[in-house]
């Protein structure tokens, strides 16, 4: 797929491309102008489509709850064909609790990530005074099951097909209770799904937030206290299916689980 990175749509055509993406994403079919051969889209014009499409859904009713990371680690990247990390917003209208049931028949290819989450507990109104003293900013730190629509249409997987899909984003499960993580040290993130994946990691979750809050102010957006935000798995992206038990542990703080029906 063609790409550039500068943006060359004009306002009304990130307004009617957002219009679609909207409608897709609503049918359960995500990103299908990626299908079409002729279809190009630069990264930055996909960042506008993704902030209006997030716009149309706040105009409609929905909330914005924060925001995630995506494609932090060299495996994901390799996984979805991107070379850089990108933002996606939540939206309180997906967020489950565990336990939580998971109809496969209400997204598209569902893949997880398990990772951890942190609530602010103030704005990030400047980005470098929260990369001096990024502990005072956080409320509380807990794992999630994030969710995905995992499907590519273009010929292969783009930064700007992710980005224009909202990072792939289809909610997140949390856990029912949780107890207080630290906010300095290496945590320990464990994923497992039936008998077919256990695996685990050691995440720093605040090292992926300056870049985040880094990107979001590009585009002006600057997270607020109270807000959720997903600081990125270094473990790939899961599909699963029908029948799977999915549990992501982070020992001491939490356990989330759902099922797949």
């Amino acid at each position: 797929m063609g790409m550039t990175t500068h943006s060359i749509m004009t306002n009304s055509e990130i307004k009617a491309l957002a219009r679609r993406q909207l409608h897709d994403y609503d049918a359960r079919k995500p990103g299908m102008a990626f299908a079409e051969p002729a279809f190009h889209l630069a990264l930055d014009d996909a960042y506008r489509v993704q902030i209006e499409t997030a716009q149309m859904r706040v105009l409609r009713g929905e909330a914005v709850v924060g925001y995630k990371i995506g494609c932090v680690s060299a495996a994901v990247r390799r996984q979805l064909g991107t070379k850089h990390a990108v933002f996606g917003h939540l939206f309180a209208s997906e967020i489950r609790a565990s336990p939580a049931e998971l109809s496969a028949d209400e997204f598209c290819c569902l893949a997880i990530e398990g990772e951890l989450a942190l609530i602010l507990d103030a704005d990030i109104d400047d980005v470098e005074e929260f990369r001096e003293g990024p502990a005072r900013f956080v409320r509380e730190i807990f794992p999630v099951i994030e969710l995905h629509h995992y499907i590519f249409r273009g010929p292969s997987p783009s930064a700007a097909e992710i980005v224009a899909n909202n990072a792939l984003q289809a909610g997140i499960v949390v856990p029912a209770a949780r107890a207080t993580a630290g906010t300095a040290d290496l945590l320990e993130v464990k994923v497992a799904i039936s008998d077919r994946v256990g695996e685990e990691a050691a995440v720093g979750p605040l090292e992926t937030v300056h870049e985040l809050a880094s990107r979001l102010a590009v585009f002006g957006i600057k997270p607020r206290a109270g807000e959720i935000l997903l600081t990125g798995s270094p473990l790939p992206l899961y599909p699963v299916a029908r029948d799977d038990g999915i549990q992501v542990q982070c020992p001491g703080v939490a356990a989330v689980t759902a099922t797949v029906t």
